[in-house]
């Protein structure tokens, strides 16, 4: 085995300042090397663009801090259980933030890169792709086009954007309210009530993603349903005026610098590069949907009537068959699910995340020529910020015959307060080509929300979430073994609209019988309590060990079961992006109803015919929808430019024998390894 490189600690709240501290000063320490040491004369890329490109490399190797996209100290944003921290890490990404923008203006830096650019040397692949880089970077912040003082304001301008996107992001984080309801009322939802203490015959639900959709699926009462829907989208008033406020700043400024919208500037490091085309691929897309999707919704309307033909109960009483009301869609489509005898939670009982997520491993490091140790917890004191996470040590099994480390895959997947509540896959420590020719190892966790253990059972998968982990640990495969020399470059920054690409191609493994099978095991196999309390409501039966076949069919034939509706409430979602920031003037934003159009379009592409809703009740969902201002701005149809993508290389790569090494060596030394730092 080659050497191990040692875990990286979590920073104690009073020296992550000290850290971005030290972080900022190294960053210009090295651009004032730079300019202080090169004339226009002598520029080239070995004495501006690689003192600079090492300096970002250094900062992720010594101090653990990148950019605040992709650093340890989001992590903690995220997930520390410590409200301290938490700020504290705010704090110190904002004056990150302001760091980077000070290097940005730096007008004697831009104009030594350009110097070198100009020249013209004969570069690698990568290294080209480095300077092309950071003089895009430059130009962008107003460089070539405004004079100094105009760059000066650019940037406060992007400054006061990242302000009010930190603050909208940190509201949905620190989000933790919910609605009251009765144990009447939670009719339906019987495997989810231990989450829901009862406090004098009542129980509070949070309005985070788990409890919303599990309302949505399984509430009996239409009334209850309504109620969750309604509340739930009406919360984060506080973010409507930030998200307008981030709407006409970033107008102002993309037209600064020449373009038309904030759209067209984004689309500037974009595999799409022009509104237009994304403005057709979107129209085009929802056009072949929408005959397949009315068939979807007509199934779920006759379903409803069916459904309440057979209804005594007062509570459905005044609910009228021939319409579907917006909190109708998910439940009925569940009915639909479970007459194909589909039933998620039975699924779910052969899903134990204590064995899906080591048996996930096992078909990743089959495929892809891994190992996974897991370290045990006594070995991870300061290295973790709360005990449910895990981390495990990669190797890579098929390098001159010895096993060869990669780096760390940490955990932490379920749900808690002051936690982000959706799932992601975020980097903790980019890889990269020390100046010796040796690597420094990535880092990069699996951030998810799922329901923890409950009483009497353990944290159990539904299908649909088992396939959102792998999704997120195809993710962190592609950040652990890409093989870049700059830190830029790493794992998934690739363009936004392919970097979905292959983790959504993963996903084809997670409805392969053979694959599902091996995947499962009754929960009550693990654990002898787990068989007494489960037998407890069942007896005198014995769960199999691997879940049925039969099962396994419906699950298989089910793939496609309402996905037209889903993929039109994707493209109403990317369609809103677009238009809120397709806009050409100030004016034009501020007389934009952006809720209305979010709920329009939304509503269209659910089918949703209903009108008796008041504007108020129909909310404002868009405001506790963080990827609009982070990051996926102007870009939220990368997801479905990303379903394209998977599918041509699943066809293109996998299409003859889904199990052959050749080709998961060629997915992962063209795709994970390689993909954007070489010529294609």
């Amino acid at each position: 085995m080659t050497d191990i490189q040692p875990l990286q600690l979590v920073p104690r709240a009073e020296d992550i300042i000290p850290i971005i501290q030290r972080v900022v000063l190294k960053l210009r320490g090295a651009a004032d090397a730079v300019v202080q040491s090169v004339t226009p004369l002598t520029a080239c890329f070995h004495n501006v663009v690689l003192p600079i490109a090492e300096a970002e490399n250094d900062v992720q190797g010594d101090l653990a801090a990148d950019f605040p996209d992709t650093s340890c100290p989001k992590v903690l944003r995220w997930a520390s259980p410590e409200q301290e921290t938490r700020l504290l890490v705010e704090q110190a990404l904002v004056l990150f933030g302001k760091a980077q923008a000070a290097l940005l203006a730096r007008e004697d830096l831009y104009d030594l890169l350009k110097v070198v650019k100009d020249k013209g040397e004969t570069l690698d692949f990568e290294s080209q792709k480095l300077l092309d880089s950071y003089v895009l970077d430059y130009t962008r912040a107003g460089h070539g086009k405004l004079d100094s003082s105009m760059v000066k304001y650019y940037l406060e301008k992007r400054n006061l954007i990242d302000d009010l996107r930190s603050q909208f992001n940190k509201n949905i984080r620190d989000d933790e309210s919910g609605e009251w309801f009765t144990t009447n009322e939670l009719d339906g939802l019987s495997k989810e009530l231990d989450r829901y203490p009862d406090h004098e015959g009542k129980r509070f639900v949070t309005f985070k993603n788990v409890d919303v959709q599990a309302f949505r699926r399984h509430a009996r009462s239409p009334a209850t349903r309504q109620r969750m829907y309604v509340a739930s989208r009406k919360r984060l008033q506080q973010n409507k005026q930030l998200f307008k406020d981030i709407l006409c700043l970033r107008q102002e400024i993309s037209q600064l610098l020449g373009h038309d919208s904030h759209a067209a500037f984004r689309l500037e490091k974009r595999l799409a590069k022009s509104v237009t085309w994304v403005d057709e691929f979107l129209r085009d897309l929802r056009e072949r949907l929408i005959p397949s999707a009315k068939r979807e919704m007509d199934q779920i309307l006759a379903k409803k009537a069916s459904y309440l033909m057979d209804q005594a109960d007062e509570a459905y009483q005044e609910d009228d068959p021939a319409i579907i009301m917006a909190w109708d869609v998910d439940y009925y489509s569940r009915l639909i699910e479970e007459e194909q005898n589909i039933d998620e939670e039975a699924i779910s009982e052969f899903f134990p995340i204590l064995h899906v997520l080591p048996a996930m491993l096992d078909i990743l490091a089959s495929f892809l020529g891994l190992e996974f140790h897991r370290i045990s917890h006594n070995q991870l004191d300061g290295a973790i910020w709360h005990d449910d996470v895990q981390v495990w040590d990669v190797w890579d099994s098929e390098v001159h015959e010895q096993e060869t480390f990669l780096g760390y895959l940490y955990l932490d997947l379920f749900s808690r307060p002051n936690k982000y509540t959706g799932n992601q896959n975020v980097n903790i420590q980019c890889g990269f080509q020390k100046r010796d020719g040796g690597r420094v190892h990535p880092a990069t966790i699996l951030m998810c929300s799922f329901p923890p253990s409950t009483s009497s059972s353990c944290a159990l998968l539904k299908h649909s979430e088992l396939v959102t982990l792998f999704h997120e640990l195809g993710h962190g495969m592609h950040d652990l073994l890409s093989r870049t020399k700059y830190v830029r470059f790493h794992g998934t920054k690739t363009p936004p609209d392919f970097a979905e690409a292959p983790s959504v191609m993963l996903e084809n493994w997670c409805w392969m019988k053979d694959e599902l099978k091996g995947m499962s095991l009754h929960f009550t196999h693990l654990n002898p309590s787990y068989m007494e309390k489960w037998q407890a409501t069942n007896p005198g039966q014995v769960p199999p060990e691997k879940i049925p076949d039969e099962m396994l069919e419906k699950i298989c034939n089910s793939r496609y079961l309402n996905k037209s509706l889903w993929f039109l409430y994707q493209i109403a979602v990317a369609q809103f992006d677009m238009a809120v920031h397709s806009s050409t003037s100030r004016e034009e934003l501020l007389r934009l109803d952006e809720t209305k159009l979010f709920n329009d379009l939304a509503d269209e592409a659910k089918m949703i015919t209903d009108t008796s809703q008041s504007e108020e009740d129909r909310g404002n969902p868009h405001l506790h929808f963080g990827h609009l201002v982070s990051g996926y701005d102007a870009g939220y149809y990368g997801y479905l430019c990303a379903h394209v993508f998977a599918a041509e290389m699943f066809q293109e790569i996998f299409a003859k024998d889904l199990r052959s090494r050749e080709a998961w060596n060629r997915y992962r030394k063209d795709v994970l390894e390689y993909l954007w730092r070489k010529p294609r």
